[in-house]
């Protein structure tokens, strides 16, 4: 992300997105962030060695920070949009490459968590997004192999009932017989309300910017209450008066 900081100033600048999800920061903790922020914009961050995410999160919107679904030995933040019409639950994730176990923890981590924000937001969308580093070769494309962490990461979509919207390659190749592989996802329980594209990456990046629009229905304006006045000056107080005193209070 040091390196690339320019460019995602500057995407900030003339995109100006609500949310800017960025994975695999490769940052430790520094004492001072300012040097990360941009006006406009407040930044959330989990930032860990060869690991981390972050979020640029445009002023005007309205979100919260779920510290309590976080685990500090993996990369993820979680994130509760509120737009006024809907509730958002974002899960940014960067899967490492740790071993088997270790992405066995992540996903079982993954699924309990949005259980949680789930139950406590029932009405809530929910997205899963960010650098899986997963192979599939009957759900992500363009794969010809599956590996474990795509097993976990397809077992945890079906668990959630997810769609995952990503269908094209998100990784540039930076080495000779490489190819084009579909690492960065995006799996959400809504899938007809998002939009999602892919475009060249930010900077020097080796993964591309996957782009998603989400689109939101008003509100009904039918189903408002009817709206009650009391005229307190045609009240009958001495009735009010004789039924509290009437009333057996002991």
């Amino acid at each position: 992300m040091h390196s690339n900081i320019n460019a995602v100033h500057h995407h900030l600048e003339t995109d100006k997105p609500h949310l800017l999800f960025l994975t695999e920061t490769q940052i430790r903790c520094p004492s001072d962030a300012a040097y990360l922020n941009y006006p406009g914009y407040s930044l959330e961050y989990h930032f860990r060695q060869r690991a981390g995410v972050c979020v640029y999160v445009r002023n005007d919107i309205c979100c919260q920070r779920l510290r309590h679904l976080e685990d500090p030995d993996f990369s993820t933040l979680w994130l509760l949009v509120d737009t006024g019409m809907d509730k958002i639950v974002y899960a940014c994730v960067y899967r490492s490459h740790s071993g088997d176990q270790e992405t066995t923890r992540l996903f079982d981590h993954l699924g309990m968590a949005a259980d949680t924000a789930l139950h406590r937001h029932p009405d809530a969308q929910f997205v899963a997004l960010g650098d899986f580093n997963a192979c599939h070769q009957d759900w992500l494309f363009p794969y010809q192999r599956t590996d474990h962490a795509g097993r976990e990461a397809r077992n945890f979509a079906v668990s959630m009932g997810l769609s995952q919207l990503v269908k094209q390659a998100t990784r540039v190749p930076d080495i000779a017989g490489h190819t084009a592989n579909c690492l960065d996802l995006l799996l959400t329980t809504d899938p007809d309300r998002c939009i999602v594209t892919v475009s060249s990456p930010l900077g020097t990046s080796d993964h591309c910017l996957v782009k998603s629009v989400t689109s939101f229905s008003p509100p009904d304006c039918d189903s408002r209450g009817e709206r009650r006045v009391w005229r307190y000056k045609s009240a009958d107080w001495d009735e009010m008066r004789h039924f509290f005193a009437s009333y057996p209070w002991q």
